[in-house]
């Protein structure tokens, strides 16, 4: 069987994957990058059958060819989805947002392959997402409920799964969950914040600067979390202008880093508003800061509205 597992969601992707490994008790494991090794090698592996007659995954990812980024002409690859090896999974992985159905190879596999986008969550499909997640494992949810989830997850977190599970093994015996169990057991995503502040920094934006700060202040946000934060959010913008001024697109990026689709676009757009030494600075004077902090030398609040003002 071969399947196209293609979109922006590379966490999905790979839970998919993990979860066809699962239910045909796969033992191997093969992974292949489109970029690094030749068709006729990957084909070569799919071909082979396992001495044991036991099912192997082969996992070609990168396969940038399925879209409109890089041509392939490899009459092998179209002679294999054809007559395809029975005993192999063979998995084409792209982490893009759409292929590029006037290629002949794209035809063929969406005749011949099993094809799934996995599109990223977003405020429209959260909700839903989350109500299905539980009344598949037969759990009630109340609206309410649901509504907070979404309030404190935010689109296109990288946590909802870690989250709603931790849900269901709260409520394990009664299999219902209420807005009070969301508000026990549910981390606030700050992710999100730390983009709007990194965006309002960015913009040297003071208002709104110390408005989202206030709000976070009151929400008892640790200062030390969200320089954490902030660090980690500069050295991202960073690593993605240096990335972006080498030719890389964002789903190259996204897939060198290691980094959720989302936090990579946001980090991406930010880049193209600060000069990369300021970046340095920026990203030096946190470790300042954070070193101050540790050393008991200046109160964790202070130093916050330090980097702020310096800012």
């Amino acid at each position: 069987m071969i399947y196209v597992l293609y979109g922006e969601n590379d966490i999905e992707i790979d839970k998919y994957i993990d979860g066809l490994v699962k239910k045909n008790s796969i033992d191997t494991v093969i992974k292949y990058s489109y970029k690094e090794t030749k068709v006729k090698s990957v084909l070569e592996e799919c071909s082979y059958t396992d001495l044991f007659g036991n099912k192997k995954l082969v996992v070609m990812y990168e396969a940038d060819f399925l879209t409109g980024s890089t041509s392939l002409n490899d009459e092998a690859l179209l002679d294999y989805i054809n007559m395809p090896n029975e005993d192999v999974i063979f998995v084409l992985k792209s982490v893009t947002e759409k292929l590029d159905e006037r290629k002949k190879v794209v035809k063929l596999l969406k005749e011949k392959a099993k094809v799934i986008e996995f599109k990223l969550l977003n405020e429209k499909t959260l909700k839903p997402y989350v109500d299905n997640y539980f009344k598949t494992r037969k759990y009630y949810i109340s609206v309410d409920a649901v509504d907070e989830i979404a309030r404190r997850l935010g689109p296109n977190s990288k946590a909802v799964d870690k989250e709603l599970e931790k849900l269901l093994l709260y409520r394990i015996d009664k299999k219902e969950i209420s807005l009070s169990d969301v508000k026990c057991l549910v981390t606030k995503y700050e992710e999100n914040n730390a983009f709007k502040l990194v965006d309002a920094l960015i913009d040297k934006d003071k208002g709104r600067v110390f408005t989202l700060y206030k709000k976070l202040k009151e929400e008892k946000e640790e200062p030390v979390k969200l320089l954490t934060l902030l660090a980690n959010n500069f050295r991202l913008i960073l690593s993605c202008q240096i990335l972006i001024n080498d030719g890389f697109n964002k789903y190259k990026i996204t897939s060198l880093l290691k980094e959720h689709p989302y936090r990579v676009e946001l980090a991406i757009n930010n880049s193209f508003s600060i000069d990369r030494e300021e970046l340095k600075r920026i990203i030096k004077l946190l470790g300042s800061i954070d070193y101050k902090i540790k050393t008991g030398s200046l109160d964790k609040y202070q130093a916050l509205e330090e980097f702020f003002i310096k800012m």
